[in-house]
């Protein structure tokens, strides 16, 4: 069975200090929980990231 390569993102919006973590594969628009900015864009496969990447969730 293939080992799924996706990963979980930890963001920092561009438009407000807030953090949160993001799927790198989403299928729907992802927005800021405190000021409603596009954090993340699907594309068909990884999502645009809209945002600072600060790391990646182990």
């Amino acid at each position: 069975m293939p080992k799924d390569r996706a990963r979980f993102l930890r963001v920092k919006c561009k438009d407000c200090p807030n953090e949160q973590i993001v799927f790198e594969r989403a299928a729907s628009v992802v927005a800021c929980q405190v000021c409603g900015a596009v954090i993340l864009e699907p594309t068909g496969g990884k999502a645009l990231v809209r945002a600072e990447v600060i790391g990646v969730v182990e």
